[in-house]
């Protein structure tokens, strides 16, 4: 199955051969001779990342030295001494006929924090589909998708990468348990045919001297993209117990048809939505419901006369009202912040204070604690690390209190899309997803249970929410440059659209080119028709758009 020959490795399987030099792969073939990479440049196979930027190749130095030791039948190691640090590419296959690479290194020098495990030369008709912003179909070298880090998994949604030809492809994944901060790069200033496989370790990385310990999983495929992503899906429905999370599912959840977006105190448009379609079967999330601002005073969750008045008429007609609330979010000028600002997100490899402020515009938040209790004339808000089960207590308290008060079954928890590797990056042993993870699964406690909607749709926040608001690709208020030439590909509802449905986000009203093309790709990417709703006059004389948009949630 593996053989040497000095520093050459030969890889020779059912479904491919691979073939490396040192600790680069410089050639990868299908079971009908297929080439699917061929390595052209000297873009180096491995590369080590100091604190949160600082990239160097492995390798290339001219004292590097490689050495190739054949550990089994099925087994190799590569090592290679470098001035940078000492690496080693671990080169394996398992039972299922798939070549599995595991990059590690350590060094000297502290601050080590990650790995990046190079794949050049893929050949140009292949383009890559992935979950990032749902799914998309593009060439590597697309300025939608070139030169960029996509981290896992805010915005690489699941560990998987396929690139597809028009009959076959391979792909790339990892069948990570442990939830280890990674990340895609999309192409190499020596290559744009490269795809970057980065391994990280948690923060904070300035004592770090080890990284490694997740092995990258290769294989080849015959058909269409589905292929691969079944493979991921199967493994990844094994691995989050996915039949008993889909009993936790309220039974309503599956009769949702269309979901109302950012919806203001208007009685009057929810009586002209109930004119045209069955309350029971519209999701309505309620942003302006509290007695304060939007995104100010949390964690306070306490209605105002007209948000009360407007959630107890939709509730009476039958509507899935979903009021707003944020999972990590606290107001410094919040009482709770005097025993919680130690647990405030510190940003990995500066320490920098993590949070939102908002003056004409985003601007930076202080990082000073007086400087935080000095904003209250503007929207300031920062972000606590959920992996705190005092923050998490807190908070499904106070929105166990407003279910109570309001009767509600289902409730909207802004941001789970927001999980990062931190300087703090480990908080009562938790990850911020693994505490966003464990936030989501207490709310599921409550009574009803509630339906849970969230911010983002990846395979860690779907487990316990049953919708969730999608960002279009780098598109999240407004559409960016090169927008329209997106081709979206529904990976991520293929993943885990049965256990959370995407809706959309902003900019949903059709009435432009720009906004109907938004509710285009939604539509696409199988989200729930979704809509932004201003006036009763959007629905009864609907533009072209949304009554398309009416037309898929009746039809």
């Amino acid at each position: 199955m593996i053989q040497t020959d000095g520093n050459r490795t030969l890889v020779r399987m059912q479904r491919l051969e691979a073939e490396f030099e040192g600790v680069s792969l410089v050639s990868l073939r299908n079971a009908a001779g297929r080439s699917l990479v061929k390595r052209k440049s000297e873009s180096p196979g491995l590369a080590v990342r100091f604190g949160a930027r600082e990239w160097l190749p492995i390798g290339t130095d001219a004292y590097a030295r490689t050495s190739t030791v054949q550990a089994g039948a099925r087994l190799v190691h590569v090592h290679v001494e470098d001035h940078n640090a000492d690496a080693c590419l671990r080169i394996s296959v398992d039972d299922e006929g798939r070549l599995l690479v595991e990059p590690s290194a350590h060094s000297a020098r502290r601050g080590l924090a990650a790995i990046r495990w190079n794949v050049a030369g893929i050949a140009d008709d292949l383009k890559l589909v992935a979950p990032l912003f749902q799914g998309c179909r593009m060439a590597l070298d697309h300025p939608l998708v070139a030169d960029a880090d996509h981290a896992w998994p805010m915005c690489w949604e699941a560990a998987l990468a396929v690139m597809q030809g028009s009959d076959c492809g391979f792909s790339i994944c990892a069948h990570d348990t442990a939830s280890r901060p990674k990340s895609l790069r999309v192409g190499q200033p020596a290559d744009a045919q490269t795809l970057g496989f980065d391994t990280e370790v948690h923060g904070p990385a300035h004592d770090g001297v080890a990284v490694g310990s997740l092995a990258w999983i290769v294989d080849t495929h015959e058909g269409d993209w589905q292929v691969p992503a079944e493979a991921y899906r199967s493994w990844w429905r094994r691995h989050i117990g996915h039949e008993e999370l889909q009993r936790l599912r309220p039974e309503r959840v599956g009769d949702i048809r269309l979901a109302l977006q950012w919806a203001g105190n208007k009685p009057e448009v929810l009586d002209a939505v109930a004119a045209i379609i069955d309350p029971k079967s519209v999701v309505v999330h309620a942003s302006a419901w509290r007695r304060d601002p939007y995104d100010v005073n949390y964690p306070d969750y306490i209605a105002g006369e007209e948000g009360a008045a407007f959630l107890q008429h939709g509730i009476d007609k039958g509507f899935l009202m979903m009021p707003h609330h944020n999972y990590f979010a606290i107001d410094p000028n919040h009482p709770a912040y005097r025993k919680l600002h130690e647990f405030v997100m510190r940003e990995f490899g500066t320490g920098k204070l993590m949070g939102w402020r908002w003056k004409q515009g985003s601007v930076p938040i202080p990082q000073s604690w007086s400087g935080m209790k000095g904003m209250q004339d503007e929207k300031l808000m920062t972000y606590l690390h959920a992996g705190a089960s005092t923050w998490r207590r807190l908070l499904v308290e106070q929105i166990a209190r407003a279910a109570a008060t309001h009767r509600l079954t289902a409730v909207f928890v802004d941001q789970t899309l927001c999980s990062f590797n931190l300087d703090n990056a480990l908080v009562e042993n938790l990850s911020s997803v693994e505490g966003m993870l464990a936030l989501t699964r207490e709310l599921s406690d409550l009574d009803g249970p509630l339906a849970i909607g969230g911010e983002g749709l990846n395979e860690m926040n779907v487990r316990y929410q049953s919708f969730a608001q999608a960002h279009l690709f780098n598109s999240h208020q407004k559409n960016c440059e090169h927008f329209t030439e997106l081709d979206p590909v529904p990976v991520g509802d293929f993943l885990y659209g049965d256990l959370c449905k995407s809706m959309g986000y902003t900019n949903l009203a059709g009435d432009t080119p720009e906004t109907a093309w938004r509710l285009e790709v939604h539509e696409r990417l199988n989200a729930l028709p979704s809509l932004v709703v201003r006036a009763p006059e959007d629905i009864q004389a609907p533009n072209p758009a949304v009554s398309r948009v009416l037309e898929r949630a009746l039809s």
